[in-house]
């Protein structure tokens, strides 16, 4: 895979253990307006996945984001239920939900927090979408940890019998498989991922993860316990300006913007793409 691109991606969900169901970002035109510029000025495009759950409170926000910068939707479940139990039933209504809104049946899926396995992955084949997103090729060790070490660190085939679907992991360095999002550079720092690059750098295919909540934590700290209020704060006040090194880091190494549509379709052309038993979820 030698050329090079990079998807932005936003989980459009409630911000962090906010009961309300807020979303801030959507709330407020500077905070908008912010992320907005960015984007605008830098030729991001990006990749929202919905919580259609929220699609009746900000229809018109989504419509104006719509508006103003190169988005596309994809689905990120449809209440953020992380039981993998209740998976099935969450496809089904993102999907009606998704489709009752924008007229079209959405083709990308992000689980929430990563969080899936076989039965979840056969949900999606049954729905017909054509890519899933929810893979980090790393380790989590808290209450929504995942273990995925042994899958690819760049976009597979899931196959099985007769089916497949692709999968476009969330990015990580290579060999330690660090994650590279903008909770994880916030918290860690940019300049400590540029060190380490050196030595395991970036994948040809970046996929970035990202929140509208990771840009304002700070003003949601009092929702967050223990170490992860910690992590969570970290360089929150430069939230914004991070996200702009990281979209300049990228574009000098020479990564191309796409959206996850048009990332998918370059992957499903690859010949030689890798392919993996779904049984390989754990």
């Amino acid at each position: 895979m030698s050329k090079r691109i990079a998807c932005v991606t936003l989980d459009i969900e409630s911000d962090l253990l906010d009961k309300s169901g807020r979303i801030r970002m959507f709330d407020n035109t500077d905070l908008m307006g912010k992320y907005s510029s960015i984007v605008n000025n830098n030729n991001v495009k990006v990749t929202g996945f919905l919580v259609t759950s929220l699609i009746g409170k900000y229809s018109t926000e989504i419509g104006l984001l719509s508006r103003t910068i190169p988005i596309e939707f994809g689905v990120h479940s449809h209440s953020h239920e992380r039981r993998l139990e209740y998976f099935a039933n969450e496809v089904n209504n993102s999907v009606t939900a998704y489709e009752d809104f924008f007229g079209v049946k959405p083709i990308g899926y992000r689980a929430p927090n990563g969080l899936i396995n076989r039965e979840s992955i056969f949900s999606l084949i049954e729905n017909q979408f054509k890519y899933d997103a929810s893979i980090f090729p790393s380790i989590r060790l808290d209450e929504y940890g995942y273990s995925n070490l042994h899958l690819p660190n760049k976009p597979f085939r899931f196959v099985h019998s007769n089916d497949e679907i692709i999968e476009l992991p969330a990015a990580c360095l290579d060999t330690i498989r660090l994650v590279f999002s903008m909770s994880y550079v916030k918290f860690l720092g940019l300049e400590l991922y540029k060190t380490l690059m050196r030595v395991f750098p970036l994948p040809d295919i970046v996929v970035i993860d990202s929140h509208p909540y990771d840009y304002y934590i700070n003003r949601i700290a009092g929702n967050i316990q223990g170490w992860k209020r910690y992590a969570h704060l970290r360089n929150s006040e430069e939230a914004f300006s991070v996200f702009e090194s990281v979209v300049a880091l990228l574009q000098e190494k020479g990564y191309e913007f796409m959206f996850m549509s048009e990332l998918y379709k370059y992957v499903a052309d690859l010949p030689k793409l890798p392919t993996i038993p779904v049984e390989k979820l754990r």
